[in-house]
């Protein structure tokens, strides 16, 4: 039984996801331009790395980033790093999407999907 058959097969065990299978290279679940329609923007793109696109719109709210990865564990590093300087980041399948408010976030997991996860709060103004 496979609780996400879209996610085109299931793992027998957890040795399953490491050696050669994790540093496959696969397309993110949504790219760059999905999600900023998702958003209602069109994203510039401006790093096109091999492990990463980091891209961004304006909207009337603010500015949104975005990142796609090519491997969870850029994902999981970029998040790592990243949660250091606070903030609330809507999570998806090797995507990461940061927005003026919190708010804005919840709105757009509603339309693509994700889970809001904070960074570290260390309190004072942003920078």
């Amino acid at each position: 039984m496979c609780a996400v058959p879209a996610a085109g097969g299931c793992a027998g065990s957890p040795a399953a996801s490491h050696g050669a299978h994790a540093r496959e290279s696969r397309e993110p679940s949504a790219s760059i331009e999905e999600i900023a329609a998702a958003v209602g923007c069109t994203a510039h793109v401006d790093v096109q790395a091999d492990e990463l696109r980091e891209g961004g719109c304006q909207t009337g709210e603010g500015a949104y980033r975005m990142v796609t990865f090519a491997a969870d564990e850029g994902q999981r590093s970029w998040l790592a790093e990243a949660r250091m300087y606070g903030g609330t980041y809507l999570v998806g399948g090797r995507w990461v999407v940061t927005a003026p408010s919190e708010q804005a976030l919840t709105a757009l997991r509603g339309r693509i999907g994700g889970d809001l996860e904070a960074g570290d709060s260390h309190g004072g103004g942003h920078h």
